[in-house]
């Protein structure tokens, strides 16, 4: 089936503005080309889905619900959420009235729902390289950002998260599997992702993003409609499972790898707080200590 005319310009455009942020020379060029690209794809693509449903508080709501089921999950009432990449803040907005504090930061307020201090609810701009949080939050949340940035900005993105979080937070990183790809508009027109989506990834080489960016604790956690099946989980299965399926042909990789889109990826900041009986942060269970061993990992690495 063809794609329909509205869907060729929404990737025409998009691939337009993405390839300046893949062209920008150095990481001062992309710090200022984020804000701008983001909030002109807003302008020139009225019928793309996000400005759609920032039209229809029912649909931005029903959009948020499992999002906000999701995080809930993994927050107490007495702690902050930052969610980053929040577009239109439906998802930090929902969560707000039942947490301390909720705080939503994107490069662009095009499509934002305003402030609301009666529930705690607040939305911050900022150039994706610099956030004036530190130490706050509890537990940090972003939805489909990790591949809208450059490759070369990742890193200095997780180092911001975890910069951002108590000793002990909490990190869910959701972010559409590369073996199942494109997830962009792309996948309509081509086999790589060549709209916004600048790089996509799987759960080892996020987890090891993550690890090379300070985060001493990796686990995965399954959901599904934004409910979560069972506990924490080391992602060593997941990583052989994904080599395997890497070895399909294309055209049958994509089918193999849906399920994988069930696997969200958890990192927690090394601390005391959180931690009972035996458990790191977000339930992510701590190595036993062995007679003559430590439980602690050497820095920067940690059980996959």
């Amino acid at each position: 089936m063809a794609p329909d005319p509205r869907q060729r310009e929404h990737y025409l455009i998009e691939r337009e503005l993405a390839d300046r942020l893949r062209r920008a020379p150095g990481v001062q060029e992309r710090r200022r080309l984020y804000p701008l690209v983001y909030r002109e794809r807003s302008e020139r693509i009225a019928h793309h889905p996000l400005v759609e449903r920032a039209r229809d508080p029912v649909a931005r709501a029903a959009a948020a619900a499992p999002q906000a089921a999701l995080i809930r999950s993994f927050m107490g009432p007495d702690e902050v959420l930052l969610e980053i990449g929040a577009g239109d803040g439906a998802v930090a907005h929902a969560v707000a009235p039942h947490v301390r504090r909720a705080i939503a930061v994107d490069v662009t307020d095009a499509l934002a729902i305003p402030d609301d201090p009666s529930i705690g609810y607040e939305f911050r701009t900022f150039d994706g390289f610099h956030l004036d949080v530190r130490a706050e939050a509890h537990f940090a949340y972003s939805n489909d950002v990790a591949e809208h940035l450059h490759p070369d900005d990742f890193l200095a993105h997780c180092a911001l998260v975890r910069e951002a979080l108590v000793p002990g937070g909490r990190y869910l990183c959701v972010t559409p599997n590369r073996l199942s790809g494109p997830h962009d508009v792309s996948r309509h027109f081509t086999d790589e992702p060549t709209g916004f989506h600048l790089r996509e990834y799987t759960v080892a080489e996020l987890t090891r993003a993550l690890r090379g960016a300070g985060f001493p604790w990796t686990r995965v956690a399954l959901s599904v409609g934004g409910r979560r099946i069972g506990p924490l989980l080391p992602a060593r299965p997941v990583v052989a499972l994904e080599a395997v399926i890497a070895l399909v042909p294309r055209p049958l990789r994509r089918h193999a790898a849906r399920p994988l889109a069930a696997v969200k990826v958890v990192a927690a900041t090394e601390g005391a707080a959180g931690r009972r009986r035996g458990r790191s942060p977000g339930g992510i269970r701590r190595p036993r200590r062995r007679h003559g061993t430590t439980s602690r990992t050497a820095p920067g690495r940690a059980p996959a």
